[in-house]
């Protein structure tokens, strides 16, 4: 079976043409350095963003 190329193609939208919930996403993918973000769906609608992030601390030498 034979699909055409379109079939699978992910229409781009502007900021502009953004929902608040998916301009919401890609800020929390920006403010996360060390990380991981997560969508939560319900029937194809975003309806909660979890953003776990690491803090990356220094190791001091241990104290004689």
């Amino acid at each position: 079976m034979n699909r055409t190329p379109s079939a699978n193609v992910i229409s781009l939208r502007t900021t502009e043409e953004l929902t608040a919930e998916e301009s919401a996403v890609l800020r929390a993918i920006r403010d996360t350095s060390y990380g991981a973000v997560e969508v939560v769906l319900h029937q194809a609608r975003i309806v909660q963003i979890v953003k776990t992030e690491k803090l990356r601390l220094e190791s001091h030498p241990a104290s004689p």
